[in-house]
C-alpha cells in the first residue's frame, strides 16, 4: 500500500517567501509539522510502517535477527513454534 500525502489547506498566508531569506531547516521543520498535524491516525500509522520498512530493508538477515533478539525475542519464539 503506497502512502500519498494530500496537502492540508491553511488560511495563514501572511508570509511572502520571496521577500524573506529562507531558513531551510525551519522551513522543512514547519512543513513536516504541518503534514503531520493534517494527518489522521491511519495516515500516521502508514507513514511509520513505510519508514520502518524502508529502514529494515537495509539490514542484513543477521542484523535483523540481532535486532529482534535484543528488543522483540518473543517474535523469534513464535516463529520457531509455527
Amino acid at each position: 500500500m503506497a502512502f500519498v500525502l494530500v496537502p492540508c489547506t491553511s488560511s495563514d498566508n501572511t508570509n511572502s517567501m520571496t521577500d524573506n531569506i529562507i531558513d531551510r531547516d525551519k522551513l522543512q521543520e514547519d512543513m513536516i509539522n504541518h503534514i503531520i498535524n493534517c494527518m489522521d491516525i491511519d495516515g500516521l500509522c502508514q507513514l511509520a510502517y513505510d519508514y520502518l520498512n524502508q529502514n529494515y530493508d537495509k539490514y542484513s538477515v543477521d542484523e535483523l535477527i540481532t535486532e529482534v533478539e535484543e528488543y522483540y525475542p518473543h517474535i523469534l519464539e513464535e516463529s520457531n513454534t509455527n
